[in-house]
């Protein structure tokens, strides 16, 4: 077990790690993750002591409205397999990230730790493979998914 401090610096370090991946594989680039245009709708890279996400989190205060979102969502969940494949997950209730319940749409990568730098290659190398399949859905699709969700609350 670690110390809250020594947790601290291995996250510090995780993420200092991951700058340095992406200079290392020439991955120069800004990630998406906030600003994303529909409400309560963030695009993820999540690592834990068992496994690594990268994720859309839908995350409404109001369960009603984030299950409306998630809803909108699925409904394009054909589209969005054939674009980047079966392994894409889809949760309405997920729990696993940091015992919050959230809606989570996401590629998986288990058996892996933030607290084992020697699995910090591999998520690395997640990351940088799953995120921009995200990222291309969240491009093509933002705009039909907010204005839907525009229309359906108006």
């Amino acid at each position: 077990m670690y110390t809250k401090e020594e947790a601290k610096a291995l996250r510090i370090g995780f993420w200092d790690g991951f700058k340095r991946y992406c200079q290392r594989k020439r991955v120069y680039r800004r990630w998406v993750l906030t600003g994303v245009k529909i409400k309560s709708v963030q695009l993820k890279f999540y690592v834990d002591g068992e496994k690594a996400l990268v994720l859309f989190q839908i995350d409404h205060r109001n369960d009603l409205r984030r299950y409306e979102v998630y809803e909108c969502f699925l409904s394009y969940q054909t589209l969005f397999r054939q674009e980047v494949g079966e392994d894409l997950l889809w949760e309405e209730e997920y729990t696993g990230i940091e015992g919050q319940t959230v809606s989570a749409i996401y590629f998986e990568l288990p058996g892996v730790s933030l607290y084992r730098p020697a699995d910090w290659e591999r998520i690395y190398a997640f990351f940088v493979a799953k995120m921009p399949l995200l990222e291309g859905l969240y491009f093509d699709y933002c705009d039909l998914i907010a204005a839907r969700l525009k229309e359906e609350a108006g």
